[in-house]
């Protein structure tokens, strides 16, 4: 958003609520035993217990409950993993990027639950191509699926010798739209608009220090500094929306700088709001005024409703066929292969609604039930290093009214004055429950097919919030009383107000959401830049 406006001619102050990231902190290259080294045990400690295993590495970025608490209630404890850097989440993101499909925009009239989107595929196509050429995109280029667009994509990476025996097991499988194809990845493969191309080195998630990762502080916000337009102010933590009490608009916002703890103001004619799902509401909320008593643009009570995210199924294994295998250079970018949904044929008799896509890759791991001592285990271990397989399925989640965030009624704040947010979370549903078990039959159909030897699929889903794709609490519409802003995501209440995260999705699909999140960006800051040109705002 930041980008479309500022090329566009309109000034805009970008305020972040964390420093710039440090180049040599992006630690995609980097051994484990060397991060351990360079954080400390006390930081890594701090940084497993609270934030949740896997991201240890990124610690510095993290915000923790110290800083910033928040609380939950609920049958089911919502994990919520938040970083404090200039490019957010998107710095540490493993890139996977599908356009969603003309059906996802419609899913409410087809299965009849919930609204369709306000919008449809042909609105929001052309923009897809314009971020897809922006960004950079890989992925198949031979895709002919029903429920996953062809994009405008760079060649993949080649397939692993793991993941090329998936494939092929999964065409012998022969069920009705089930492929094992390349991932759609925001990661270039050929030079790109002055970035290089993918190093290989493997661990995408850590940071990518070249830029060959779709990272917004290094792709985007370096157009909009070269634009003239745009500036920013880092460690800037926004506690409120000031509202001019002559009308319903948003005259600027009132922010705190995170170092010193000193209070600001900034005014401007238009105010948009791109904190992430969680944060974009409870800001709003915390907005009150004498015109908005329940926060601003809350009029009809739907901010912070409708909170959404994926529940996931993980799968492991070792292929017997690649036993001895000898090491070698096969990093690539993470996971590269993909399984776009396939259960339109048979869901219904399973008597569950919406669908599942799942993430897979094979490489290296690490056996850790391997036998012996000294010599003997290390033989154990190697002869299984370069078999090993994984995969994750991400599947939808339906709205239900028991997951929201409000401020909590405690009163609490945290350590710059803000009211904090508490976030209410049930355990899931009927339908995601028969969802979850499809996912577990499926996973282990295909790795059993593929000769994979100690099997794990997951029990039980992991909490709410894990995958970290929430959606809603300030979803768009056509009706004022259903929804908080129009397709634009401008609010209906405040038309300087805008919105510009995944709180605007009205149904959430199985895909991951970045993507879809840009090019709506893009499409609102189109929107935006007119209605600034003709004077409306």
């Amino acid at each position: 958003m930041a980008r479309q406006l500022a090329i566009a001619g309109v000034n805009v102050l970008s305020l972040e609520y964390g420093p710039e990231v440090a180049e040599d902190d992006l630690m995609s290259f980097e051994k484990y035993w060397q991060a351990i080294r360079r954080l400390g045990y006390a930081e890594t400690e701090r940084a497993l217990h609270e934030p949740g295993p896997g991201s240890w590495k990124r610690s510095k970025y993290f915000v923790y409950k110290e800083d910033v608490n928040y609380t939950t209630a609920g049958s089911a404890s919502w994990y919520w993993r938040r970083y404090r850097c200039v490019g957010g989440r998107s710095v540490f993101w493993n890139g996977v990027s599908p356009r969603f499909s003309p059906r996802d925009f419609r899913a409410g009239s087809e299965d009849g639950f919930g609204p369709d989107w306000p919008l449809t595929y042909r609105d929001l196509e052309p923009y897809y191509d314009k971020v897809e050429d922006l960004i950079g995109v890989v992925g198949p280029l031979d895709l002919a699926h029903a429920d996953w667009p062809r994009g405008h994509f760079m060649k993949p990476q080649p397939f692993r010798c793991g993941e090329r025996i998936l494939q092929k097991t999964v065409a012998r499988l022969g069920m009705p739209d089930l492929i094992y194809t390349h991932e759609p990845k925001a990661i270039i493969t050929r030079p790109h608009r002055g970035r290089p191309s993918c190093h290989y080195c493997g661990e995408c998630a850590e940071g990518c220090a070249v830029a060959a990762k779709y990272d917004s502080s290094r792709v985007l916000l370096p157009e909009a500094k070269a634009s003239g337009h745009w500036t920013l102010r880092s460690n800037a933590v926004v506690a409120e929306i000031q509202v001019s009490p002559a009308a319903a608009l948003a005259s600027g916002v009132r922010w705190v700088d995170r170092l010193t703890g000193k209070s600001y103001e900034s005014r401007a004619r238009v105010v948009v709001v791109a904190a992430s799902t969680i944060a974009t509401a409870r800001l709003l909320l915390n907005s009150k005024s004498r015109l908005f008593p329940k926060g601003i643009a809350n009029n009809h009570e739907h901010v912070g409703k409708h909170l959404k995210d994926h529940i996931t199924c993980s799968a492991s294994g070792f292929l017997p066929q690649l036993r001895g295998l000898k090491p070698y250079a096969d990093e690539g970018y993470t996971y590269g292969g993909y399984i776009p949904r396939f259960n339109r044929s048979y869901q219904k008799s399973l008597g569950y609604i919406r669908g599942f896509q799942t993430q897979s890759g094979s490489g290296k791991g690490i056996d850790f039930r391997a036998r012996g001592f000294g010599a003997a285990l290390k033989r154990d271990i190697t002869s299984r290093y370069e078999s090993f397989v994984g995969a994750i399925s991400f599947g939808e989640r339906l709205d239900n009214p028991g997951n929201y965030v409000e401020i909590d009624p405690s009163g609490e704040v945290d350590r710059y004055g803000i009211p904090i947010v508490k976030i209410h979370s049930e355990l899931w549903g009927d339908n995601e429950r028969k969802m979850f078990k499809d996912m577990q039959e499926k996973l282990g159909m295909i790795f059993r097919a593929a000769g994979a030897e100690d099997v794990h699929v997951s029990e039980s889903p992991p909490n709410p919030g894990s995958s970290e794709h929430e959606t809603g609490t300030c979803r768009m519409g056509t009706d004022p009383r259903e929804s908080v802003t129009n397709p634009f995501g401008q609010t209906h209440e405040v038309k300087n107000l805008f919105i510009s995260d995944a709180s605007l999705f009205p149904q959430q699909t199985e895909k991951s959401p970045t993507l879809t999140l840009l090019a709506l960006s893009m499409r609102n800051a189109d929107y935006l830049t007119e209605e600034l040109r003709k004077g409306n705002l």
